[in-house]
């Protein structure tokens, strides 16, 4: 065959070879993009997900606006940190009732941790330090202890995580930021949680802030959901506990007693 032939169908094997590789290479990076944007998306849902959704139990009692988190299945220990008497405190559905009075209520445990909620806990738009000294004693002693505290009012909102006395982060804001220390953690910003540093000026005027305080207030129990428990979930579970206790002591008609 005549070299310059051959010479040419080399030529056109390697463009067309080129060609090939150079389609391959779009559309694997199409492919990648696409599948980043998939996880991305589905990493969203999650935490964007309502907090009380068609997948779970639409509680009739209101939830906490203030609660712990505390890693620890040792109810009788707890109880005993928290100064609660015997007898008190015990009943989930009566602490979603009373959560305003100053009582301290301990849920059951779950997951490996225990809820507590109650107007005895320090309202960080009230006193930070009084907050700070109460999670800083009470982590010392149980171990590893979250806070969390959202006014959906005025769009106050906190949350913090203790481990062994040692603040790992916290962050709170009343009309100002009162408490922020620690790094950021991924979930706060996979959620879009806004934190300010001292003394910066927010969107909005007086005392509620703006967007993103609003924002942050209504995310605080979607923060706790991937921290520990989602509160909505959990008082769910604790309540159907209740009944099915209370069915077996008094028997099936007792489900539809208070």
């Amino acid at each position: 065959m005549n070299p310059t032939v051959m010479h040419g169908l080399a030529i056109g094997l390697l463009v067309s070879f080129g060609m090939v590789i150079g389609i391959a290479i779009v559309f694997a990076t199409l492919y990648r993009r696409h599948l980043r944007a998939l996880r991305l998306t589905q990493r969203w849902m999650d935490p964007l997900t309502p907090l009380v959704g068609s997948s779970r139990s639409v509680l009739t009692l209101p939830l906490p606006n203030r609660w712990l988190a505390i890693r620890s299945s040792n109810t009788p220990f707890l109880r005993e940190m928290l100064h609660i008497e015997p007898g008190e405190g015990s009943r989930w559905s009566e602490a979603l009732v009373r959560f305003r009075e100053r009582v301290i209520f301990i849920s059951p445990p779950w997951r490996g941790w225990s809820l507590v909620v109650g107007a005895a806990i320090p309202d960080p738009a009230a006193d930070i330090d009084q907050l700070y000294r109460f999670l800083s004693r009470l982590s010392r002693e149980v171990g590893e202890v979250q806070f969390f505290s959202a006014d959906r009012v005025l769009n106050h909102h906190a949350w913090a995580w203790l481990r062994e006395g040692n603040v790992v982060r916290a962050y709170a804001w009343a009309g100002e930021t009162l408490w922020s220390q620690g790094d950021w953690t991924l979930d706060e910003r996979l959620l879009g949680l806004t934190c300010h540093d001292y003394g910066e000026a927010v969107e909005g005027p007086g005392l509620c802030g703006g967007p993103s305080e609003q924002q942050n207030a209504e995310r605080v129990a979607l923060l706790a959901r991937r921290w520990s428990l989602d509160p909505a979930e959990a008082s769910a579970y604790f309540l159907a506990l209740e009944a099915s206790s209370r069915v077996r002591r008094e028997g099936p008609d007792a489900a539809d007693g208070p």
